[in-house]
């Protein structure tokens, strides 16, 4: 279940930050956003399936126009196997192309996997240091599940 949903710098939401519980209705005035709540949770869907490249997802001009911020952030809070888990997201963004500056998984506030800097760094399941490798700045790492597992065992 969806618990928490955080945005800043996505169109006209600017540290925005949602609390989720079982049953949910969005109200409001034309513009004020609830169309781009749901734009943001397709978006993140999209690219941690790994179905598109961040520039196919996430684009420049998606950024709050007020602002002259080049990176978005996104966080989801999700409770699921007992647990909660919580996912981070950094585009960041320039004149030429968009890349992930970082994304990160935690499962009751324990590191599961970060990618920071075009470096993977895996965690055991006692939240010990696993491997490090390095990744494509332009995807998801949550897609690469099998390869993260086998790295995990070696």
């Amino acid at each position: 279940m969806l618990k928490r949903l955080y945005i800043d710098n996505f169109r006209c939401l600017v540290n925005f930050e949602l609390n989720l519980d079982s049953i949910n209705l969005l109200l409001g005035d034309n513009g004020t956003g609830k169309s781009t709540v749901f734009e943001v949770l397709r978006k993140i869907q999209t690219f941690v399936l790994g179905d598109s490249k961040v520039e196919g997802v996430f684009k420049i001009y998606d950024c709050t126009r007020w602002q002259t911020l080049a990176t978005q952030l996104f966080e989801l809070e999700i409770f699921g196997n007992n647990g909660d888990y919580k996912y981070e997201l950094a585009i960041e963004h320039n004149q030429d192309n968009s890349r992930v500056k970082y994304e990160r998984l935690w499962f009751d506030s324990q590191p599961l996997l970060k990618f920071e800097l075009g470096e993977v760094q895996l965690f055991r399941d006692n939240h010990s240091l696993g491997s490090t490798y390095s990744f494509n700045w332009s995807q998801s790492l949550l897609p690469q599940g099998k390869r993260i597992s086998n790295a995990i065992d070696s």
